[in-house]
């Protein structure tokens, strides 16, 4: 029985073979849908990708056609071996099949399809595999193969869309925003592989209640008509698959849980915060753990002032007392709306971007937030008029008062050649202030713009920037704070901004150029090159922090008297595992390792001990 099982799928393997030789050649000689010559290759791969479709399909759905082709299913049962044994030795030729043209398209894939796919590789595998599977499990159900056919397809399209909302159930369960609900399945891409293979355990076990009822079922089959055996496939098929799909569920469940990072902060008093979205807070104090209530999907502390900790999350605007432990909602956007990009605070007001959520919409409506601490008052301001509408991207980068009247600085760009900076007055006007081909600055009252070899000085004078100093700037440095935003845009006055350029692409092995500006000689002295981003906290401290994955190390350079020496070096931490991750704060350094975290403090970055940590 096996010698006529492998003979039978040898001879539609051949047929198949040929058919998708023949088709793409017919097709290159032809010019009928390509009509420019294409190499024969470039045609071939994507008619091969959806064909291997149809053939995962076919070699499911074609367990018992031959049977029931040639009315041979009395002499197939009649056989000297149980109903699994049968089944057993039909599905092996037949999955050995579907299992090696996978093999002959990832060897395709990798040797020059990888460019020419109609699916992408993990969406091509997840569909191959589950129409295998899905045609498997339903042929036994019908004896007309067009009817296989569309059920096999329907079940696929069922099942996806079941899948999806396995994964919708379980986000929304997390009390997620209505944005986020907008899942791209099995588009994996960096995750963890323990992620990975919740996400593939939760497809499997939605899978599987299918599996399993044609399993039970074949063991009673028989000659009788379809209609009896799919009356014994559903009757089991439907309290399997109520199982299936909380297991599903709770697999997806699972893979949020995982797939949501650690977030730390440390405050300037050394209490470390660590976040996880929907999971709450904790927070060290060196001796104790105290756990607070809250509910985000992110953690991104902008600001520390005084004993409050101020928190940005989708849609939320939170402050932290970090004397008692309390979380305090100070802004929550309307439904379908949600916080874009950074926040801002002037005096005692917080700005930030709140735009519409609408996928179908060509229009997205875009406003400026204004939220005063002290009133909640809430001002908002469009975005999506003139000169605004213009543009793409609206950030803020400082604010001000002339006369009494405050003014915010936004810049915008159409092309990353020039930047448009634009003052927005509270009450809706809007001037045109310049242009800048870097990111433009505001400190002390002065507007930094660039030209390709300058750094412009502008003073307000009657309304107008006008400059006031022109600085060489032949390397092409961009000046500021730091790496990070600056979400307090009232820190002044500044003696001192520093600034950076990237290693040209002659010089890949180098990291990026680093120097100084006296805002008082107005005066560009360079630092030197290093590998390491720039740490500023300021105003005395500035370090580099370098990741150097082959040999597993960060190492800490401070900028000390003109010269930049290494400080301290971490090692045993390889920053390409993606569990493994640093992050800097005005105060010191966390460094998690696994599940190992450690604190470091500035400036002389001694370890912190946290008990519980």
């Amino acid at each position: 029985m096996l010698k006529k099982e492998i003979s039978d799928v040898l001879k539609q393997t051949a047929i198949f073979i040929v058919f998708l030789f023949a088709l793409p050649a017919f097709l290159v000689f032809t010019n009928i849908i390509v009509p420019e010559p294409q190499p024969y290759f470039s045609v071939f791969f994507p008619i091969f990708q959806f064909s291997l479709l149809f053939w995962a399909f076919f070699m499911g759905a074609s367990l018992f056609s031959v049977e029931q082709g040639q009315r041979g299913m009395e002499y197939l049962l009649s056989l000297p071996y149980s109903r699994y044994q049968i089944v057993g030795i039909k599905i092996l030729p037949r999955f050995i099949s579907v299992l090696l043209f996978y093999v002959v398209f990832l060897i395709l894939y990798t040797t020059g399809g990888e460019d020419l796919v109609a699916l992408s590789f993990f969406s091509f595998t997840f569909i191959y595999f589950s129409l295998y599977l899905i045609s498997l499990a339903l042929s036994a159900s019908s004896e007309n193969f067009l009817v296989l056919f569309v059920s096999s397809l329907f079940s696929l399209f069922i099942y996806l869309n079941l899948l999806s909302l396995v994964f919708w159930l379980a986000v929304w369960a997390k009390g997620a925003p209505f944005y986020l609900i907008d899942i791209r399945l099995f588009f994996t891409a960096g995750w963890d592989p323990e992620i990975t293979v919740l996400a593939f355990l939760s497809a499997l076990v939605l899978l599987l209640p299918l599996i399993i009822s044609f399993g039970l079922s074949v063991k009673k089959l028989d000659i009788r008509p379809a209609k009896v055996y799919n009356k014994r496939f559903f009757k089991l098929f439907a309290p399997i698959y109520l199982g299936g799909f909380i297991l599903s569920f709770l697999f997806a469940n699972w893979s949020i849980i995982t797939g949501y990072s650690y977030s730390y902060y440390l405050t300037e008093d050394h209490k470390l915060i660590e976040a996880i979205p929907y999971s709450g807070i904790k927070i060290y104090d060196g001796s104790h753990v105290h756990k607070v209530k809250g509910e985000f999907d992110i953690w991104w502390p902008f600001i520390e002032e005084n004993e409050y900790v101020y928190d940005r999350t989708s849609n939320k605007i939170i402050r932290m007392n970090m004397s008692d432990y309390t979380l305090e909602v100070l802004y929550e956007a309307p439904p379908n709306r949600y916080i874009r990009g950074p926040t801002w605070k002037f005096e005692q007001t917080f700005a930030f971007q709140e735009n519409i959520y609408d996928r179908k919409a060509r229009h997205l409506e875009r406003k400026l937030v204004l939220l005063d601490e002290a009133s909640r008052k809430v001002t908002k301001i469009p975005l999506d008029v003139e000169p605004f509408s213009n543009y793409y991207i609206h950030n803020i980068f400082g604010a001000d008062r002339i006369d009494g009247e405050r003014f915010w600085l936004l810049m915008t760009w159409r092309s990353k050649k020039e930047r448009h900076i634009f003052r927005l007055w509270e009450d809706g006007k809007i001037d045109h202030v310049g242009i800048s081909v870097r990111w433009p600055f505001y400190i002390n009252g002065m507007l930094l713009t660039y030209s390709e070899n300058e750094v412009i000085i502008n003073q307000e004078k009657e309304g107008k920037y006008v400059p006031v100093q022109k600085i060489p700037n032949p390397e092409g440095f961009r000046f500021g704070l730091g790496y990070y935003y600056r979400a307090k845009l009232d820190e002044m006055p500044v003696k001192t901004i520093y600034g950076s350029k990237r290693a040209s692409p002659e010089d890949p092995g180098k990291g990026p150029s680093y120097a100084r500006l006296d805002l008082e000689n107005f005066k560009i002295e360079g630092i030197g090159k290093t590998k390491g981003r720039m740490d500023y906290h300021g105003p005395d401290d500035l370090f580099f922090i370098e990741s150097a994955p082959l040999e597993a190390e960060v190492r800490i350079y401070k900028y000390t008297d003109g010269q930049v020496n290494l400080f301290k070096t971490f090692k045993d931490f390889d920053a390409r595992e993606s569990k493994n991750r640093y992050y800097t704060f005005k105060s010191g350094i966390v460094l998690r390792r696994g599940k190992k975290v450690k604190v470091y403090a500035y400036p002389d970055l001694r370890e912190i001990k946290f008990k519980k940590l």
